[in-house]
């Protein structure tokens, strides 16, 4: 899919691909580069930037309302909703905003006579400020638009047949409020005329035990016919944080041989000041069109929930919370928000619970100079989740250390690994993460260096944390990954810098996932990124290959500690039992902080050492 490649080589760009054994600063930038502006980063005509993952799901900035569709290969256009006029009058083209494949696709309308004019009302009857319309002929996967109008009238050409018309009416340039409908027309020698009666909209959404705002939204609206594929039939999209209200008009008849109908995902979060606060991250798929109850009861007892710790990472702060619900037919092309929270607090977090239905969490602490400054992402995931269940979460889990993937999010797809749909190799480091509670903390952006040797001679090198090669210029041999970062983050005086190093077999056709691993580390009495001075603390240690590679089984490990940030280390014995350990720590009560650093070696000879300065405070 073209999306996945223009990701992947944004990713990898980022990363300083190099196309042979040279210094990756030399490279020669591949052509769908170009029209990249940082890595996984679009910039719009409009000077908003669109965050693009690998796999497809977007990162829209806080604050707008977007409106997105496909074009024929699938191909997305978003265009922010105060700028919807502008292309519907020819201002700016919808290519300008193609997120997928920037600056192409989404054809001119046809020359051809129209023979289907399509006028939108709004609620109260007036035209709606833009009106957008795209179309799926009913039993096959022919699609077309979708056509931006201002005002209330769209002209369509189509050949004679049976034909469902998605439509969406915008008014209100900010948090736009948003009317949907899915209406099925037949088409003959006569032209005809369609109303979309926004009289007769309703509204839109979930009806909750608890009194909760709108923090995001992401709605799809669609007609799919029988074995489609992606671009085919009709969709439009709308995604906003908070967004506006959303209206839908309830659909007659539509012929049963269709997908045709809407998915809802929406975060909301407690009034602010609430003595308890909460969240909800809902779900809903509706089938047959608007049918039904558009804002159905939904009960806490039915929905799954998480007790959320989010403790500091050294310092009071915030940071916003997002999840992702992954569905095995419907994907999520967004990330819907829950609200900025503080740092430390607690909350209770609702989720649409049932087996079809995955959820990936994230938080991010806010850019320091916008996007493409570093940042930490911190990463948890829950999976299914069963409707009455109830689960802890912690978050901002210190001690940090080095680590890799170990949660099993959708991106990147693995920590050091042989991108074979790529032909790359690709080695991206967790430099400072946690391995408390299921939390993985990514840093992106990071600046710092990264080299890539083999046999001693260096192959590559980035100065951000992340690197790609071409696979094929890598023979079998040992291969060696060094890493160094420095970092002074506004939200934690933790993990000021870490090095690592990993030495290992590499075989071009063997497990893509490569034979590196960490040491992992937990310790007890660490909350708010602080231990207690003059305590004794039980440290948990792990050697953790890397996830989906071969099997390894640790053959020696060790341990050292400073207390005055690197300048001295101390060797703390462990008690290993195979590839896990446990030790005694005494903190002393004149330190500010601790650092730690390991070493490990497995049974074929692969090795890692790593440290980081300030792994936790001492309080």
């Amino acid at each position: 899919m073209q999306r996945r490649l223009i990701g992947a080589v944004a990713v990898l760009a980022g990363a300083g691909l190099v196309p042979g054994a040279a210094g990756a600063q030399e490279a020669e930038a591949p052509v769908e580069e170009a029209s990249i502006s940082s890595a996984a980063e679009v910039v719009l005509p409009t000077g908003d930037r669109v965050g693009v993952t690998e796999d497809g799901t977007l990162d829209f900035p806080d604050g707008e309302a977007f409106a997105v569709a496909k074009d024929a290969d699938g191909e997305r256009a978003a265009v922010p909703v105060d700028a919807v006029d502008e292309v519907a009058s020819g201002e700016y083209r919808a290519s300008d905003f193609n997120v997928d494949s920037p600056g192409t696709g989404f054809a001119a309308a046809s020359a051809a006579v129209p023979n289907v004019t399509v006028t939108g009302e709004w609620l109260d009857g007036t035209a709606p400020d833009t009106f957008a319309v795209s179309w799926a002929r009913v039993g096959s996967t022919e699609g077309g638009g979708p056509e931006f109008v201002e005002g209330g009238t769209a002209a369509l050409t189509l050949e004679a047949g049976t034909y469902h018309l998605v439509t969406m009416m915008y008014k209100g340039a900010d948090e736009s409020d948003v009317v949907s409908a899915i209406q099925e027309v037949r088409v003959g020698e006569h032209p005809v005329e369609v109303l979309v009666d926004g009289a007769k909209a309703e509204p839109l959404g979930f009806d909750l035990d608890r009194e909760a705002g709108a923090e995001s939204v992401v709605l799809d609206v669609f007609s799919y016919g029988p074995g489609h594929e992606e671009g085919d039939g009709a969709w439009l999209g709308y995604a906003a944080w908070p967004g506006g209200d959303l209206y839908a008009i309830p659909s007659g008849r539509l012929s049963g041989v269709q997908d045709a109908g809407y998915v809802l995902r929406e975060g909301l979060a407690s009034p602010e000041g609430t003595a308890d606060p909460y969240a909800y991250n809902l779900f809903r798929h509706g089938t047959r069109g608007f049918r039904g109850d558009l804002t159905p009861p939904v009960a806490d007892a039915d929905l799954a929930r998480n007790d959320a710790d989010f403790q500091a990472l050294g310092a009071k702060g915030s940071f916003t919370r997002q999840d992702l619900s992954d569905h095995p037919v419907y994907d999520a092309w967004s990330y819907t928000n829950t609200g900025e929270v503080a740092l430390p607090s607690s909350r209770t977090e609702f989720f649409t619970a049932g087996r079809d239905l995955s959820w990936e969490h994230r938080s991010y602490f806010p850019y320091e100079g916008g996007p493409g400054s570093a940042w930490d992402l911190v990463h948890h995931r829950s999976g299914a989740l069963e409707p009455g269940s109830v689960q802890a979460m912690s978050w901002n889990n210190a001690p940090l250390s080095v680590g890799v993937d170990d949660n099993g999010q959708s991106w990147p797809p693995a920590t050091f690994v042989r991108w074979d749909d790529m032909g790359s190799l690709y080695f991206g480091p967790w430099m400072f993460s946690s391995a408390m509670g299921g939390e993985a903390i990514q840093s992106d952006y990071l600046p710092g260096k990264i080299t890539l040797s083999r046999n001693g001679e260096v192959l590559a090198q980035n100065d951000q944390i992340g690197l790609g090669i071409d696979a094929a210029s890598v023979p079998a041999g040992q291969l060696t990954v060094t890493a160094t970062a420095d970092r002074n983050a506004s939200w934690t005086p933790l993990g000021t810098r870490s090095d690592a190093s990993w030495t290992f077999d590499y075989d071009p056709d063997g497990n893509p996932v490569l034979p590196v691993s960490v040491v992992r580390f937990t310790a007890t009495g660490v909350v708010n990124g602080a231990a207690e001075g003059g305590t004794v603390q039980q440290i948990g240690l792990e050697f953790a290959p890397q996830p989906g590679a071969d099997e390894q089984h640790c053959a020696a490990m060790t341990f050292d500690v400073s207390f005055d940030d690197g300048a001295t280390w101390t060797p703390v014995p462990i008690d290993r039992d195979g590839n896990t350990a446990t030790a005694s720590l005494t903190l002393p009560d004149d330190a500010a902080f601790a650092s730690v650093r390991f070493t490990a070696a497995d049974e074929n000879g692969n090795t890692v050492s790593h440290e980081t300065i300030r792994s936790y405070a001492i309080a």
